[in-house]
């Protein structure tokens, strides 16, 4: 396979896609930037077992993902690329391993356009573009039950032990779900086949599961023994536990909420999906296919494993993509249904106009629009040629390109929270002393920019009697919430207004800017 140009054209089109643009836009949402800023305390303390965020303890995760930005930061220095660099390398790993696995049982064409449907699923690209464990997880989960799936083929110690290696470092990316997804997975398919029970006698459990503690018990035990009953609570009964069964504050717990974003987590591919089953429903001799039949059951597991859990994020679903890239792949190879085609242009024509519709109205760069562009054109080339399976990806990928290239960058300017916290970073440089808080608001971007210390969130009773002090202090918060501070004295020395929202941040400080300046 290493003389195999198509497969290098892959590698590279995802390398070129998911790792060089990491440097070219700030962290996004809530969650990144706490991830790079456990992973930059990591270093300032020298301690890389316990991961901070905010100078307190953060159980959320274990550590691999921790480990990995870390290796970044050591590499290419503190910032979003070195902090994205190995981890979107794993969305390379995953789209790589795909081709592999294609290639092995369904020939390379099946392999080539297997591995372009996966890259090019929307949120299969913004997870490998962020430093978060999502696509970490995916990738071992895929390469567990990829290697059971060749064990079980081949009757092969050596694929079975792999398979358990790799959900060890899946519990090492996310928990307990590392290896009871594709335990789940894999035990399913076997009754479907009613093959279980011969087929967990060949399984060479003890070496496999020294393997997989080999992986786990080192930092698991470090960090129990350091932490014990506050890791304990914190990370296996309220992070795995209780997100399996209860609701955690700020997360989503519909139950029709995966149906509801599955349009567009799937997204170029989301309207072939339905007509995939539909057709492997009618013609159910293809059933016999392994590979087709194991990514069946690959997908409807994960799905049916994070839809009965009670909390719900979209990107939980990611472990399913390339399941659902063999499935959709199946069948646009070997069908030339026009519906779909159709629905997914007109999908694609709307997602366009209202594009240019937001634009005008936020007045935005125009050069944002090119990214709408390529997809719409490969909707159309789609509606006028025979097929749909090259337009609709190379439009989407070509779309996917320019927005990660360009459009994101020409956006930079006009965010707010990276804005604040190098300015913050900029005062605290010059005023060592000052001391920098939140008034009731926070933001782990501000966090993460600042990099200079704890930024705690405040009320307004202590924030006022901090601007009441001699000491220098410096208060983040909206602008809206100044009024909260009525009868005390304070300056503005910076105010950017936020993009997506109509809500402006301040920096106010009981000194003037002059004055934290070192002038009169």
């Amino acid at each position: 396979m290493l003389k195999d140009k198509r497969f290098w054209f892959v590698v590279l089109l995802a390398f070129v896609l998911l790792v060089l643009p990491g440097g070219l836009y700030t962290a996004f949402d809530k969650d990144e930037p706490k991830y790079l800023e456990a992973a930059w305390e990591m270093v300032k303390r020298g301690d890389y077992i316990t991961p901070y965020y905010n100078y307190q303890y953060r159980f959320d995760k274990p550590v691999l993902i921790y480990w990995l930005i870390v290796a970044g930061y050591k590499l290419f220095g503190v910032g979003e690329f070195g902090g994205r660099f190995f981890v979107s390398l794993f969305g390379v790993f995953t789209v790589a391993l795909l081709y592999w696995w294609l290639n092995r049982w369904k020939g390379r064409e099946f392999a080539f356009w297997g591995s372009l449907v996966l890259l090019s699923l929307l949120d299969f690209i913004v997870m490998s573009s962020v430093a978060m464990p999502d696509i970490v997880l995916t990738f071992f989960i895929s390469a567990a039950l990829i290697f059971f799936f060749e064990g079980y083929k081949r009757r092969s110690n050596l694929f079975y032990n792999l398979a358990f290696v790799a959900a060890g470092f899946a519990t090492l990316t996310k928990g307990p779900v590392g290896l009871v997804l594709p335990g789940l997975v894999a035990v399913i398919f076997l009754a479907l086949r009613r093959e279980l029970i011969s087929t967990l006698k060949g399984i060479p459990w003890l070496s496999g599961f020294l393997l997989y503690f080999a992986v786990v018990l080192p930092w698991y035990a470090a960090i129990f023994v350091k932490h014990g009953r506050q890791f304990f609570m914190d990370f296996i009964v309220f992070h795995n536990i209780h997100r399996f069964t209860g609701k955690i504050p700020g997360h989503p717990t519909q139950w029709w909420y995966y149906f509801a974003n599955y349009f567009w987590l799937y997204l170029p591919w989301s309207l072939f999906f339905p007509f995939a089953l539909y057709k492997l429903y009618r013609q159910r001799e293809h059933l016999g296919d392994d590979v087709l039949e194991y990514s069946l059951v690959w997908f409807f597991t994960v799905f049916a494993f994070f839809q009965i859990a009670h909390t719900k994020l979209a990107h939980y679903l990611l472990p399913s993509f390339p399941a659902f890239a063999v499935i959709v792949t199946w069948y646009l190879l070997r069908f030339r249904d026009r519906l779909p085609v159709y629905l997914t242009a007109a999908l694609f024509l709307l997602l366009a106009v209202v594009g240019v519709a937001f634009w005008l109205y936020k007045g935005w760069p125009v050069v944002g629009l090119l990214f709408v562009a390529p997809p719409l054109i490969g909707a159309l080339w789609a509606l006028w040629s025979k097929e749909a399976l090259r337009p609709i990806t190379y439009g989407f990928l070509a779309g996917m390109l320019l927005f990660k290239w360009i459009t994101l960058p020409s956006l930079q300017p006009l965010r707010a929270k990276p804005a604040v916290g190098d300015e913050l970073r900029s005062i605290v440089e010059k005023c060592r002393e000052c001391r920098v808080v939140f008034l009731s608001y926070t933001s782990p971007e501000i966090v993460y920019r600042f990099r200079e210390g704890p930024i705690p969130d405040l009320g307004v009773g202590k924030v006022k009697k901090l601007l009441s002090l001699r000491k220098p202090v410096v208060v983040v918060t909206r602008e809206n919430r100044l009024k909260r501070l009525e009868g005390v004295k304070y300056h503005v020395l910076f105010r950017r207004k936020e993009l997506l929202t109509n809500h402006t941040l301040v920096v106010i400080s009981n000194y003037s800017k002059e004055r934290l300046d070192g002038g009169d």
